[in-house]
């Protein structure tokens, strides 16, 4: 088939699906548009957590912003880390306030093996032949042990092993006087499901206050300063205190 041969081709099929396409895409992107509505009613105060935590980790990477000095291996390895989460950050929030769980729980395990990796590098333990991180080097921080438990349940939905997780963001109840029963069936665009979407979202941010005591770290063995500032930490401390009050996590005194 030439050139010319193959473009008639396409447009000839494209003619044909055109409408089951855009509809296809139509549909995803009204309920996602639907689910980011009612997801940021639900989130409360985690929205002003939200703030306060995006807040101290983009005062902490300006501090750095164009500053030119001699690197290390290791200060390589945990920039390129540092990088990799605050690229990422953006499309996991939005995979999560558009009900797309299951997505997001892939998003969340690679936030949290990207935090596993900066603490393995800090330590000079990191070992890139290992198909996934050594998920027990997070037990070393406030909430690391909650965290760890979290990766076997967050591993199942990345790798869709588990049949009632694959079912739970994807099943959908129908009713109706005509029906014999409760019946079940699959729906192929994203619901709301509250529960899930503050516990994705609390665990999201409980991943970004790792990555910014990491970060607090790096600078000060860098020599960039003292790490965060008083200010910084405070604001930290308000962003859990605020956490805790929505009942996302509990803080031992």
């Amino acid at each position: 088939m030439d050139s010319e041969e193959l473009d008639s081709a396409v447009e000839a099929h494209q003619r044909k699906l055109i409408e089951a396409a855009g509809t296809l895409m139509a549909v995803q992107r009204v309920c996602g548009d639907k689910v980011r509505e009612q997801t940021k009613s639900a989130y409360r105060r985690l929205t002003d957590a939200h703030l306060l935590v995006t807040g101290v980790l983009g005062a902490a990477l300006l501090r750095i912003n164009g500053i030119v000095k001699p690197s290390t291996n290791n200060s390589q390895e945990r920039n390129a880390l540092f990088a990799a989460f605050v690229i990422g950050a953006p499309t996991c929030e939005n995979t999560i306030k558009e009900g797309r769980y299951l997505q997001a729980s892939c998003l969340l395990r690679q936030e949290m093996e990207l935090l596993t990796q900066l603490k393995a590098v800090r330590a000079g333990q990191r070992e890139e032949k290992r198909r996934s991180p050594n998920i027990s080097a997070l037990k070393d921080s406030g909430f690391g042990e909650s965290l760890a438990r979290l990766y076997d349940e967050l591993s199942a939905a990345a790798h869709a092993s588990k049949h009632h997780i694959v079912s739970s963001v994807t099943a959908y109840e129908v009713s109706g006087d005509d029906l014999p029963g409760p019946t079940s069936g699959t729906r192929y665009f994203p619901e709301f499901d509250e529960g899930c979407a503050r516990r994705s979202f609390s665990l999201h941010l409980l991943l970004t206050v790792g990555i910014i005591e990491e970060f607090g770290i790096a600078l000060r063995e860098n020599g960039d300063g003292e790490g965060l500032s008083e200010c910084e930490i405070e604001a930290i401390n308000l962003a859990l205190d605020l956490m805790k009050a929505e009942g996302m996590i509990e803080i031992s005194v």
